[in-house]
């Protein structure tokens, strides 16, 4: 049963403080970089007491196989491996023939691709979803693990070869052959559990234990089930589309394009038997080392910076009614300056709460400038009124005080539209935009305050004050159409 994030319940936890008997998602829990021995190491601590988190197990994080299978089609794609697929496909196709020769270097290729295979299943069981590097350390390195799967499968053949040959004796043929068909099916039940096992305990011996296997699938239960039922299907894929796509292609195309198909089903089958492993690691009796620097976790926090992690601690101690603790986090972690605008909003509303107004106007102006991005156009008029009703004065930002009077202006207020006109007017005397300021509020002067007069005279005076602007034509032919509709 996953245990969740206390302060956000439908996000799986991360960690745990014994002490507060609290449990944080990836989000929540404080982190610190230290260097130790020349390389930066991250620990993690509880953010209501600073003492050092425990963390949980892995398998309470991952996202069960079944909700990911697209991205399991996706792996193979990657460049690696895609290389290496293209690779033996043209391979194949140069020692297609038969032959001895031809032979053993179809063998060749087999193994190969199982191995590169192998390191991926490896590599996704301690929680990466980066392929291997194609190179000759991953291709070469614990070889013997190729040899050791093929001895499972000649393995698990003989013994069914042996049963079957029982059976014909004892029972009779068609007995065989039903025997056959339930020994067939069996092994393709067995062999992935198989092939596990010989992963995490790489041991040929433990693989094909009946009793080790057998218990690793009955803890695992319907998840191995279900896992298995892709397998098969995954399985059947390259001859499926061999015969329903391959064939209607030209036939020089076959051999490489099957074994395209080949790779590309078999890579899928071994990342997904990793990701079983790294699901079911506490089943199989694995141990994961996961680096955060690449794994899963960063796929699963879903931390979207610095930003993101203090308004999650934020979030714990407004929770906990530590109103001055949280505006003093955030003053800590971002001086002030930030750029999410989830963040900024908190710490606006906490300041506004707490009636700490020159901070508030400060940052007020910050807000603004983001929620102006943000095209938040409704709370871009409240927050500036929040300002102005704490200060007559404030002025926001040059950039931010065009979109809240244009949304003001948008809105039907069209006084309070041209006051900011008017105030940036005031507050920045010298800069570029201001001759843009007095056409825009000019034009809303006439057309929706109805006051030719006073915007005649506005623009008049603009043409006396900057005669040569660019939007000089712009303004004189406004003038023209107010003055002929007077």
């Amino acid at each position: 049963m996953k245990t969740y994030c206390d302060y956000h319940a439908t996000t799986p936890a991360q960690w745990n403080c014994h002490h507060c008997a609290t449990n944080y998602c990836g989000a929540c829990i404080a982190r610190r970089s230290v260097e130790r021995y020349g390389r930066k190491e991250i620990l993690h601590f509880c953010p209501k007491c600073n003492g050092a988190a425990d963390r949980l197990a892995i398998a309470n994080v991952v996202v069960p196989f079944w909700n990911r299978l697209p991205q399991f089609f996706l792996y193979p794609l990657h460049p690696q491996p895609l290389i290496l697929m293209v690779l033996l496909s043209v391979a194949s196709v140069f020692f297609a023939d038969p032959g001895l020769f031809n032979n053993l270097m179809g063998i060749a290729i087999g193994g190969i691709l199982i191995k590169y295979s192998h390191a991926a299943l490896t590599k996704t069981a301690h929680g990466s979803f980066t392929p291997p590097p194609l190179n000759a350390e991953t291709l070469s390195r614990d070889f013997q693990m190729v040899f050791k799967q093929l001895a499972i499968f000649i393995i698990v053949g003989l013994v069914a070869v042996q049963i079957v040959s029982l059976a014909a004796r004892q029972l009779g043929p068609a007995a065989a052959i039903g025997i056959g068909i339930f020994c067939l099916i069996f092994a393709i039940l067995a062999v992935p559990a198989m092939i596990i096992v010989l992963v995490a305990t790489n041991s040929l011996r433990h693989a094909v234990n009946p009793v080790i296997w057998g218990g690793m699938v009955w803890r695992i239960g319907w998840g191995y089930l279900l896992m298995y039922l892709f397998l098969a299907i995954l399985g059947t894929a390259p001859t499926l589309v061999a015969r329903y796509i391959i064939a209607h292609l030209p036939a020089a195309s076959h051999v490489f394009l099957f074994n395209v198909a080949r790779c590309f089903y078999t890579i899928i089958s071994y990342h997904l038997m990793g990701y079983v492993m790294l699901q079911y690691h506490e089943e199989v009796g694995y141990e994961i080392d996961v680096d955060e620097r690449d794994s899963f976790l960063k796929e699963e926090r879903a931390i979207g910076g610095a930003d993101t992690q203090v308004l999650s601690r934020v979030d714990i101690f407004i929770k906990e009614g530590k109103i001055d603790d949280a505006i003093t986090l955030v003053k800590g972690e971002t001086g002030g300056d930030m750029s999410k605008l989830d963040l900024a909003e908190r710490y606006f509303n906490l300041l506004k709460i707490k009636q700490l107004v020159p901070e508030m106007l400060k940052h007020g102006r910050r807000y603004l400038e983001l929620l102006a991005e943000a095209k938040e156009k409704t709370k871009l008029r409240e927050v500036y009124a929040a300002c102005v009703a704490a200060d007559p004065a404030f002025t926001p930002g040059s950039t931010a005080a065009f979109k809240i009077a244009s949304c003001f202006n948008e809105a039907g207020h069209p006084q309070d539209a041209v006051q900011v006109y008017n105030r940036f007017i005031k507050a920045y005397p010298k800069d570029p935009q201001l001759p843009k300021a007095y056409f825009l509020a000019a034009g809303i002067i006439n057309e929706k305050l109805k006051n030719p007069q006073k915007a005649a005279g506005l623009l008049k005076a603009l043409l006396k004050t900057y005669p040569n602007h660019e939007l000089g034509p712009h303004i004189q032919k406004y003038l023209k159409q107010i003055e002929a509709a007077g």
